[in-house]
């Protein structure tokens, strides 16, 4: 489909025009917004469009670049999961592009930062679709390019520039890693295709590529740990966390929301369609035994995540940084639920996924608000914020319940799924869960506290900026409705995109049924 291919080439197509453009209205701030707006806008249409067809398709749609078919060539492979994630990231890229003109009003080099922005964001959706390993590699590496770039934004300041090349040098550390596991992959079953490496893991015959010529349990050992390995660096799991705290105070307060909301789940997505679609069940004994070590390393590193952000959480003294452990917290929880493997387990990471982005972005984006009225990252500088941001401290309040699970918001309905596949596997990992959350609620409660019932320490003379606020009142109703919608959006949307991502036999034959056509 056609519409599958526009959806990535926009928003770079948008990036590469935006240089010039700047030059032709004269770097007029309004103009450029508007134009990076707009190519957000239009990715979100197609998305939602790619998203409806993929819904109402009794299989995964699939995009031919240049006639060559897979596994030859390279392909777009959606499916409901990556649909569904693609189109919730387009919708909060666009938001936030809104929120971006408004906060970045007194900066100059604009053009520069929604460049990286709408480059970021092609980088994003051709993860989600791509149905390539190595085309994968290249937009991990795109997203992470630009988002090291708008990382130091604020190249003026040593700490941005400093937390700008820390992050390069992991995220380019974890890359290389991957690329190295496609190797490996290539060298020992013969394609990088997504779905002939499905089909040659579960012994379905496949056209072209004929069947693997080395030990599949070689492969899973050594390939598929270290791409774990790298897309757990993505996703700031417990060891591989260290950038992403140090990354956010430095960042642009919209860029925080896109890297804890959007680029982290590049990590847990590719965890998630690896463990799920690709190896998930494989014939190979040894290859069945080496997935068993991984998913139980999963698991005790999502635990571990969990309980050990929940706790940092409480000794930080900046806003920014809280949250970014938050991220982590939540991150550990999607791990584990991948680790365990059983599909209420990826139901719930994919619902959790999806609600936890709508509520992180909604809580650094509401932070944000305060951090321009105040000047100041620091919690203790929030007391009384509430009195002269009622509709910023209300959305912040709202992703806050969210992310502790309070209902009616949408967070409550997907940790609830995630207890549920907890306790399946292991009541102590449902522990992990609750604890977790606990310790979380006594960081947050202290924030909220300070918000709303301590006295300024300082005059607040700035007021909350109207755009900014409305922004973050719309993903605060967001949530809400979510929420209360959640038992018909998982019956409806959720159930069939997991069902999905683990039937593999539909995800290799939509490519098997293609070459048929071609030849």
């Amino acid at each position: 489909m056609l519409v599958v291919g526009l959806t990535v080439v926009i928003p770079i197509a948008f990036a590469f025009g935006l240089p010039l453009y700047s030059k032709i209205v004269k770097g007029n701030r309004a103009a450029i917004s508007s134009y990076a707006i707009l190519g957000s806008l239009i990715t979100l249409i197609l998305s939602a469009l790619v998203a409806r067809e993929a819904y109402i398709s009794s299989k995964p749609l699939v995009y031919v670049f240049g006639k060559w078919v897979a596994p030859v060539g390279i392909v777009y492979e959606v499916d409901l999961l990556s649909a569904v994630i693609a189109l919730v990231s387009a919708f909060l890229m666009f938001m936030i592009a809104i929120y971006s003109h408004q906060y970045l009003k007194h900066e100059s080099g604009i053009e520069w930062y929604y460049t990286l922005y709408l480059g970021l964001e092609a980088g994003l959706m051709g993860v989600f679709y791509t149905g390539d390993a190595f085309n994968l590699f290249v937009m991990i590496e795109v997203t992470s390019i630009a988002a090291y770039g708008l990382v130091m934004f604020y190249r003026s300041r040593g700490d941005s520039v400093v937390a700008g090349l820390k992050y390069a040098i992991i995220g380019s550390t974890a890359t290389t890693v991957y690329f190295l596991a496609v190797i490996f992959i290539y060298a020992t079953i013969g394609t990088l295709n997504m779905a002939d490496i499905a089909a040659k893991v579960h012994g379905i015959p496949f056209a072209v590529s004929e069947i693997y010529y080395k030990d599949l349990a070689m492969t899973t050992g050594i390939g598929l740990t270290l791409a774990t390995w790298a897309f757990l660096v993505k996703a700031a799991v417990f060891p591989n966390h260290f950038w992403l705290p140090e990354a956010h105070p430095a960042a642009p307060t919209p860029i925080s929301a896109v890297l804890s909301g959007l680029v982290v789940n590049v990590g847990v997505y590719s965890l998630l369609r690896f463990y799920t679609t690709l190896f998930r069940g494989t014939l190979d004994t040894g290859a069945e035994k080496v997935l068993g070590v991984l998913s139980t390393l999963l698991i005790l590193l999502g635990a571990f995540s969990a309980i050990f952000a929940a706790v940092m959480m409480n000794i930080q003294k900046d806003i920014k940084r809280l949250i970014a452990y938050s991220t982590i917290v939540h991150m550990g929880y999607i791990t584990a639920a991948i680790g365990v493997g059983t599909a209420l387990s990826v139901e719930a990471s994919l619902y959790h996924i999806i609600n936890h982005a709508i509520s992180k972005a909604l809580m650094f984006l509401a932070a944000g608000v305060f951090i321009q009225m105040l000047g100041s990252r620091k919690i203790d500088d929030l007391a009384g914020i509430a009195k002269k941001a009622p509709v910023t401290a209300f959305a912040f309040a709202v992703s806050t319940f969210s992310l502790v699970g309070v209902p009616p918001m949408n967070v409550f309905y997907s940790k609830l799924l995630l207890y549920g596949a907890y306790v399946e596997y292991s009541v102590l990992l449902a522990l992990v869960l609750v604890i977790s959350s606990i310790i979380a609620l006594i960081a947050y409660i202290r924030v909220l506290y300070k918000m709303l019932f301590e006295r300024p320490t300082k005059e607040i003379k700035e007021r909350e900026d109207t755009v900014m606020s409305l922004v973050c009142l719309v993903l605060a109703i967001v949530v809400i409705v979510t929420g209360i919608l959640a038992p018909l959006l998982y019956q409806n949307v959720i159930k069939i995109a997991a069902s999905q991502a683990l039937d593999y036999t539909s995800y290799v034959n939509a490519i098997r049924d293609l070459i048929q056509r071609f030849f």
